[in-house]
């Protein structure tokens, strides 16, 4: 199998980025301040959407720049307010309005951060529906 960095699945980097973050926050509320190394998922997630903002023609100070920016940053903007379009948002009705990183406390990982570090990344779309997926659905006829 070729890697082909043109065809990226933003369901998958989302995928990572959810699982990634989560094992991440575990370690800054266990006092790491900057957690080194990142977790596996977390760089995985984080190539592919440099890649993603670099093919979208995203400009550079638009782009996380690191990790900890992307989590400080990235993590606390809602996904609509992300400069990249996000394919599977729509498909999969995620909604817009959800930040993967919860606003208030800055160190635990929201419910969609975390329904989407379940979604089985190697078919690229959930083994079945996650509630946020269902509860936010555009169109259920959508799916597979």
């Amino acid at each position: 199998m070729t890697y082909d960095p043109t065809k990226l699945d933003d369901l998958e980097m989302l995928n990572l980025l959810a699982k990634g973050l989560i094992d991440y926050l575990e370690q800054v509320r266990g006092g790491e301040k900057d957690p080194f190394p990142y977790p596996d998922a977390l760089l995985r997630g984080f190539n592919q959407l440099a890649i993603a903002c670099a093919l979208q023609g995203i400009e550079r100070a638009k782009r996380p720049k690191s990790i900890p920016e992307f989590v400080e940053i990235w993590g606390a903007l809602p996904l609509a307010a992300w400069p990249l379009q996000l394919d599977s948002v729509a498909s999969y009705g995620l909604n817009t309005k959800d930040f993967l990183i919860e606003p208030d406390s800055g160190d635990y990982p929201t419910r969609l951060c975390q329904e989407l570090a379940e979604i089985d990344s190697i078919c690229n779309r959930p083994t079945r529906p996650t509630r946020a997926v269902q509860r936010n659905r555009i169109n259920a006829s959508a799916l597979p």
